[in-house]
Order: C-alpha cells, then structure tokens, then sequence
C-alpha cells in the first residue's frame, strides 16, 4: 500500500500527468484524449528543449520551490530540472573510492542543483532519480547532516519532514547560552537572520503552548508546518526547567515586545534587542 502511494505521487508529479490533467480539466477533454494529446505535447516540447541538456542530464519535473508544505502535489506547480546522473569524475570516484562514496556524490549533487533551477526535490524523488531505497537515500541525508552539511531537499526548504533537524540544535544551543557566532561555526555557517527566525518561531510557539493552543491553531498562527510546530513543543518541554528559565523567559519577551505580539506575522522578527547577555535576537 505504502508503495503504491509512493508511485502514485511520483506519476503525479511528472510532465505528462500536468498536461493530461490541464488538458481535462480546462478543455474538457475525455482522459484518452487527455493523454494522447499530452503525450504529443510532450513530444513536441522535448524536441525543443532537448538540447538544453548536457550529456549524463535528465529533466525530471520537480516541485517549484516556493510551493508550500502541506498543498497537494497534483495542485503544487512543477518545474523542469536538468539533473547530472553521470559526470566526468564520477568514473574515477567510483573506481577509487567505490560506489557507496558515488552515491553520496551524486545524491548531493542533485539535490543542488534543482534548488539552482527553482525546483526542489524529496528524499522520495531522490529516491526514485537514482534507483535506490528511501532507507539508502535517508542513510545519505543523515551522513551530510553529521558533516554539518544538510542537504537541500524539499523538507529542508519547507520545513517538512525530517529535514528540519537544524533547526532543533540551534536553538538548543542557543538557549544554553552559546553565542550566535559560535553556533554558526558549529552548525555550518548559519546565518543571523536564519537563526532569528527559527528563535522567534520557537518563542511564539512556547507562548502559544502555555496559553494552551492546540498545534493546529498555532499553525494558522505562526505560519509554519505542524511538523516542526511539534519539534518545537518537544524541544521547549526538554529545556523547560528552572536551569534555562531565564533565557526561555526573556525569548518569549522579546516576542511579546513585537508589535502584534503572539500574532505577529512569523517573518518579521523582533527588532528591538532584549536585555541580557546575548543582546537579545535581532
């Protein structure tokens, strides 16, 4: 069943399904006809732009990176990537180094280069690009992640799935009184407005939490997916002791001193320092 959801989300998001449903729904065509036409459209269209690609690409249609988490993907808007499967080195790494440092080289390398081309692709259509198993493709995300080099994928850009993991650390040793430099340092040269925003969402998210908000209405609120909403309450019940009170407190200030308090639009960030050490999030 899992299987056969995975395939139907990736047929969802080729070339040929975009035109058929297009092609339905705005001429009223039957989905023979759909598709016969799709499949010359496509035809045609790839006569054109076939040579935009170099030797060793292919065009996979991925999702627009700016589409939100949480819109269905026959609904999100996809674009065309030239994606490198084979390179001039890839020869020499797989010889030397073997094929395990092979994949990692051109997982990393794909998932560069949609983002390049304003798309974005998941784990499942690394997957799928590369012929391997989510498990192998998870096992390669998690290596980079280690190397304090996350890749980015789609959960990464949309804050979806376990790619939000950097997040989590930052703050965590934010709240444990670590410098924003050092942090940036540690954790791959983050940088200031990034690790703004993720403090401010997690302080909205704690005062929404004590004011007994349910996931979902903090969602409509903050802006953000209920995925990292409930990484967040995790991490502020870990870290909701009387050790870090003060920093947790003067976090939640910093937000409630924002114009629009806890209902402040989740991208405008505090602007006034907050007293204390750090010199608050700015």
């Amino acid at each position: 069943m899992k299987s056969r959801k995975s395939t139907n989300r990736l047929i969802e998001k080729t070339a040929l399904h975009t035109i058929q449903a297009e092609l339905q729904e705005g001429y009223a065509l039957s989905p023979v006809e759909a598709q016969v036409l799709a499949r010359r459209v496509q035809h045609l269209v790839d006569e054109q732009t076939g040579f935009a690609r170099q030797p060793g690409q292919i065009t996979y249609q991925a999702i627009a990176i700016d589409e939100p988490p949480g819109k269905p993907l026959e609904e999100c808007r996809k674009v065309p990537v030239h994606l490198t499967l084979v390179a001039d080195r890839d020869a020499q790494v797989w010889a030397i180094e073997g094929p395990e440092t092979l994949r990692r080289l051109r997982v990393h390398r794909i998932t560069y280069e949609a983002p390049m081309q304003d798309g974005a692709l998941s784990q499942e259509d690394v997957a799928y690009i590369l012929g391997v198993s989510r498990k192998t493709v998870q096992r390669i995300f998690a290596y980079f992640r280690e190397q304090d080099q996350p890749l980015p994928s789609r959960g990464e850009i949309q804050d979806i799935g376990a790619g939000v993991s950097h997040k989590i650390p930052i703050i965590r040793r934010y709240v444990q009184d670590l410098s924003f430099s050092r942090i940036s340092r540690e954790l791959g040269a983050h940088g200031i407005s990034s690790m703004t925003r993720y403090l401010h969402h997690f302080a909205l998210v704690m005062i929404l939490e004590d004011r007994g908000l349910t996931p979902a209405q903090m969602q409509s609120i903050i802006g953000t997916s209920e995925n990292l909403i409930e990484q967040y309450r995790a991490l502020y019940a870990e870290l909701n002791v009387p050790e870090h009170a003060r920093t947790l407190e003067r976090l939640k200030r910093t937000v409630s001193h924002t114009p629009g308090g806890a209902n402040a639009a989740p991208d405008q960030p505090d602007a006034s320092p907050a007293a204390g050490k750090k010199g608050g999030i700015v």
